[in-house]
């Protein structure tokens, strides 16, 4: 199994420092990460019926593990790359991951967990916005999977999560050194994430 970076000839210091980048920042990992915020800085918004170490497990499986396991399944049988780089061949995973989000959006809201049902719906609502603009261009699920993300925490949280947007130009920058996305494709992924976070907030939250 190899990422898509690793099958064109890319060396130097500055490809090493972009390939951690990109492997630490796949959306379904930036979920995790804000899972983990949530429980964790203001673990009262969980509700009255999950403990921390639930929410993690839940997040975990349906959040991370489950939207991958085709891509690496496919990847183990040599169809594809980790990055899923031929654009015509997004879409089937893109369904799937939005199927694990639409369950774990039910599984949320029958635990009565708001915070993590909200985050759910908008990663449900950002991944469409993106199958839906892979019709056009490849764009970045990087860069929605990190903006998005942060986007529902500095909602939540306010102004101390701006920091966050940092993490947009460095996750962009990766991506674009590795010859994965262009800076436009990065920044239409960014917009998504950012945008449609919003909306979805504004709507749900």
């Amino acid at each position: 199994m190899k990422y898509g970076d690793e099958i064109i000839s890319l060396e130097g210091d500055q490809i090493k420092i972009a390939r951690l980048i990109s492997r630490l920042t796949p959306a379904p990992l930036i979920n995790l990460y804000a899972g983990i915020i949530i429980t964790f800085v203001f673990p009262v918004a969980l509700g009255p019926v999950l403990t921390p170490f639930a929410n993690i497990i839940i997040c975990l499986v349906f959040m991370v593990i489950a939207p991958v396991a085709p891509i690496v399944l496919e990847a183990k049988r040599g169809k594809v790359d980790l990055d899923i780089s031929q654009q015509e061949l997004r879409t089937p995973f893109f369904i799937w991951a939005l199927f694990c989000y639409a369950a774990v959006y039910a599984i949320y809201w029958l635990l009565q967990c708001d915070v993590m049902r909200v985050l759910a719906a908008a990663y449900f609502t950002v991944t469409t916005g993106v199958m839906v603009a892979n019709f056009a261009t490849k764009v970045s699920v990087h860069a929605a999977g990190v903006s998005g993300p942060s986007t529902a925490l500095i909602i939540i949280y306010g102004t101390p999560a701006l920091i966050f947007v940092i993490l947009w130009i460095i996750v962009a920058w990766s991506r674009v050194k590795l010859k994965q996305h262009t800076f436009i494709q990065s920044f239409v992924g960014i917009l998504i994430g950012v945008i449609i976070t919003m909306l979805t907030y504004a709507a749900l939250w």
